[in-house]
């Protein structure tokens, strides 16, 4: 196999983990978003009262939780079509032309600025939220004891039983899945590098033709 197919299998490895991994965004944080009734616990901040009961949340914004899960939706659906595409390349021995190769360059730099924004949202988030429930005041240790909240009667119909758990495989699914677009962002402009190389040379080679052609000419000329 050569080097050009070992660089296109590269790729379509690091398609196929990010399309794994897209489901480790949006499933877990839909599922989190359900069972606290369509709140967004990420950046949310709250009250206890005097029994280290919650007594009231100012819950995180929705399009926290929602960016996180747009943004595993869209890799999912990218990728799978990457996926696709790049699996009949190898099959077929060949790989993917210069436009196709810089469109793809561009869609790996802004997905991955969008996955770093993501990513640090959750991160954030999930660290200001625990932040709270580990206060004082809870008399909560750790934040992965805090699955079961004593929450109020209006916030009773909140399930936060497995929140910690949630949050952090979409955490994990955020940040793994960013590190195969950075390399799915370098490697496509490595492919850029060596197309622009190979028409440098392509080039070259076909000026030194023309002028071997002129020399043969003139000496023909000069036989006659």
């Amino acid at each position: 196999m050569g080097v050009g197919n070992m660089l296109l299998l590269s790729q379509l490895t690091a398609f196929l983990l990010s399309f794994i991994l897209s489901f480790f965004i949006f499933i877990p944080m839909s599922v989190n978003q359900k069972e606290f009734s369509g709140h967004c616990l990420l950046h949310a901040t709250g009250k206890w009262d005097n029994s280290s009961q919650l007594e009231s949340v100012e819950w995180g914004p929705s399009s926290a939780c929602n960016f996180s899960i747009f943004m595993g939706i869209i890799i999912m659906m990218s990728t799978l079509f990457y996926v696709i595409l790049y699996f009949l390349y190898l099959a077929r021995e060949t790989d993917s032309s210069w436009l196709e190769t810089f469109i793809t360059t561009i869609v790996s730099i802004v997905v991955t600025l969008l996955l770093f924004g993501s990513s640090l949202s959750v991160s954030v988030g999930m660290k200001t939220w625990c932040e709270f429930l580990t206060s004082p005041a809870s008399q909560i240790s750790s934040c992965d004891l805090a699955d079961f909240i004593p929450f109020s009667k209006e916030l009773a119909d909140i399930d936060s039983s497995n929140f910690y758990t949630e949050i952090k495989i979409t955490e994990f699914g955020s940040w793994t899945s960013l590190i195969c677009w950075l390399f799915l962002a370098v490697t496509s402009v490595v492919k850029i590098i060596k197309f622009q190389q190979h028409e440098t040379f392509m080039s070259s080679m076909n000026r030194e033709r023309q002028r071997l052609l002129q020399k043969v000419g003139h000496r023909s000329d000069y036989t006659v």
